[in-house]
């Protein structure tokens, strides 16, 4: 049996039906498989209950509009008497769409499989989440670096392949490493880059634990990227404003000042105009005056972290500008240097 083929020239000529994902949430939880990553103690799972009920009850989320249907909530880190507690503080009567499962059992104990007894016996049950994923996929240990990514694509691909099969959402809450990736936020997601390209949609959620503040940003196929301002109170989120794909892009941290980093690191000092930096890294688009603005507004996001400083001073004729690369051993050593010379400034007591 041969495989079946199909012309680009049809593909390319004849208009097909375009299909759209169904949303569970505006612009925010689509049909299929979306992964909310956040820190430890960012609130996630306070965001994902808010939801479930707002969903449930057909309510606005976030300013979003949603399709009420039936919840299951996998609260896989609580016990009964913790979600008694929050739905007691967030002081509003869940609807009966609303559902709880506190069983754990991985993917490998048969979680798909009793999910679609679940499912045979709720069929209006559209949305689920499951908090957290770890939870159902049992341990990594003896897991090489070499496999994992063969094991997070195989895991979260099943769980991808049961909500299209079914044509259901579900939310799989997961975490961000603990270093930050200025150039690809994405990349902060916990695990191999399975765990960023299988999903339909990637939401991540930024919050300090001693702060109220938060952003919500979203990386999707079928619906635009943008980014949620919000504000923890009361044990809910609020949003305070949203910045759409256009205005994201204007924020966005140009290529090519990384580009001038890493040259930096390399060369350890660098002294010339605007122009000639440009020159230097190979860059023929941005405009000088463009660079020297982007360096400062974005100097503490690319440079101060790689320990680069920048000054400028002005000559006759043009303003020059140097770029010095101070590596984190040097800086260590100078600081004990200055220790220790400190030490022998102060006069013996009498």
């Amino acid at each position: 049996m041969t495989f079946r083929l199909k012309k680009a020239e049809d593909l390319f000529y004849q208009p097909l039906e375009q299909e759209k994902s169904k949303m569970i949430v505006e612009d925010l939880i689509p049909q299929g498989l979306t992964l909310l990553a956040g820190a430890p103690k960012s609130c996630k799972s306070w965001m994902m209950l808010d939801m479930c009920l707002a969903v449930s009850s057909g309510e606005p989320f976030l300013g979003k509009e949603t399709r009420k249907c039936e919840v299951l909530y996998f609260s896989l880190e609580d016990r009964e008497v913790r979600l008694q507690s929050r739905l007691l503080e967030l002081g509003k009567a869940p609807p009966p769409g609303m559902h709880f499962c506190l069983e754990r059992k991985s993917l490998e104990e048969g979680f798909i499989s009793d999910l679609v007894d679940t499912l045979n016996e709720h069929p209006d049950i559209r949305l689920i989440v499951i908090d957290t994923l770890q939870k159902i996929r049992g341990s990594d240990n003896g897991v090489s670096t070499a496999n994992q990514y063969s094991k997070d694509d195989y895991d979260i691909s099943r769980i991808k392949r049961f909500a299209d099969r079914h044509n259901i959402a579900i939310v799989c809450v997961h975490h961000l490493r603990k270093m930050q990736d200025k150039r690809d936020p994405v990349n902060e997601i916990l695990g191999s880059t399975a765990m960023s390209g299988v999903p339909d949609q990637i939401l991540l959620l930024k919050k300090d634990r001693f702060r109220t503040d938060g952003e919500l940003s979203a990386v999707g196929r079928d619906s635009p990227q943008w980014k949620m301002i919000l504000k923890f109170d009361e044990f809910r989120w609020h949003l305070i404003k949203v910045e759409t794909e256009e205005e994201l892009a204007k924020e966005e941290v140009p290529g090519v000042l990384y580009t001038i980093a890493d040259m930096v690191k390399t060369v350890g000092t660098w002294t010339g105009t605007a122009t000639g930096l440009l020159e230097a890294v190979g860059n023929t688009e941005m405009q000088p005056n463009v660079l020297s603005a982007k360096m400062t507004k974005f100097y503490y996001d690319v440079f101060y972290p790689e320990n680069i400083s920048m000054t400028s001073k002005r000559t006759a004729n043009e303003r020059l500008m140097t770029l010095t690369y101070t590596p984190q051993e040097s800086m260590a050593t100078e600081s004990a240097s200055s220790d220790v010379a400190s030490i022998g400034d102060v006069s013996p007591p009498v």
